[in-house]
């Protein structure tokens, strides 16, 4: 069990005896909770057509192709977690938490965990037991950790005593390097330090998490997003609102959503490509975009190329996160998309 430590420089994570006693229990009893994956056709998936619209979108543009089902309520954050534990947290407004499979189907019902917003998360192996784990803030200003596995209904939530200047403003994660231990690496900056970006990597050391900083990172700007390569952190200032990072097969792929709600490759050398999202046959983008995650490894709906999830509402009364396919990014020869207008 994970046990509160004294107060030290390696803060570790506080725990709900409860809780994690409950699942140790369930996965003790061996119960195989796996999901097959569903290979998805999305050749139907093709762009609609209109009389009215004569303007060609420019850059690239890539397909939404499949969607939850209406949502109880507006989302305000979206995570993803890939690889073999290829889930999707979102939390609402009213600061519940569900997680999604990705064919979007529910996995559990909302939860009430008092979520403000959500990282990508990480399947891992905690005292032997399998879990998926999303970092987090609360809407008390504290970074979370939310864990889901093994047969229970909900996810468990974790306060993880990371020492801070204040109320956290935000947050990034990754997968572990290839040459490093830890469960994921984890950067965030505050509310009274919004120009300073702390990181470090979540590690397990005998029955708890520690947290383990690194360099702090100082920005010419406050920060409103970040993403982290293999090389480092990348940071963003307004009007960037989100960034996300799908690597695949060591390829880094950034991209940023803006207050407008514009989406923007943004190049190895600074270089940025407006990207398009095109709605299906009867999948609708988001009028009004509450979270967007990614991953380059999604093991699950049928995604070769990875996925991206982009939560909001199409109405007042219409929320649904959107699976987005960016095979053509993260496919392409060399890296190198094709976009419209160019030879």
């Amino acid at each position: 069990m994970f046990k509160r430590p004294p107060l030290s420089s390696a803060n570790q994570l506080v725990n709900g005896s409860v809780a994690l006693t409950l699942l140790f229990m369930a996965a003790a009893c061996g119960n195989n909770t796996e999901r097959p994956d569903t290979p998805r056709d999305t050749s139907v998936e093709t762009p609609e057509t209109s009389v009215e619209t004569e303007v060609t979108p420019t850059g690239l543009v890539l397909p939404a192709v499949w969607a939850s089902r209406n949502l109880d309520n507006p989302i305000t954050s979206v995570g993803v977690a890939g690889g073999p534990g290829s889930t999707i947290a979102i939390s609402f407004e009213d600061g519940s938490l569900q997680l999604l499979n990705f064919e979007g189907e529910r996995i559990t019902d909302p939860a009430p965990l008092n979520v403000a917003q959500l990282g990508n998360g990480q399947y891992t192996l905690i005292s032997g037991t399998p879990l998926t784990v999303f970092p987090g803030i609360g809407t008390d200003g504290e970074l979370k950790a939310y864990l889901h596995g093994g047969v229970i209904e909900a996810p468990l939530e974790y306060e993880l005593s990371i020492e801070t200047s204040g109320q956290v403003k935000g947050l990034c994660s990754a997968r572990p390097l290839e040459d490093s231990d830890g469960i994921m690496r984890l950067a965030f900056w505050t509310v009274g330090a919004q120009s300073l970006l702390q990181s470090g990597r979540v590690i397990e050391v005998g029955d708890a998490l520690v947290f383990l900083a690194d360099e702090p990172v100082n920005a010419a700007r406050p920060i409103t997003a970040c993403v982290l390569e293999p090389e480092g952190a990348k940071v963003f200032a307004a009007p960037v609102t989100e960034a996300i990072n799908l690597e695949r097969n060591g390829r880094q792929h950034v991209i940023t959503l803006d207050e407008s709600g514009s989406l923007t490759l943004i190049g190895a050398e600074g270089e940025n490509t407006p990207i398009t999202i095109r709605d299906g046959i009867t999948v609708r983008v988001p009028g009004v975009i509450g979270g967007l995650a990614g991953t380059g490894d999604a093991r699950g709906g049928g995604y070769p190329g990875g996925l991206i999830v982009m939560g909001g509402s199409i109405s007042t009364t219409e929320h649904n996160a959107v699976m987005i396919d960016p095979s053509e990014l993260t496919l392409a020869p060399l890296g190198v998309p094709v976009v419209s207008g160019q030879d």
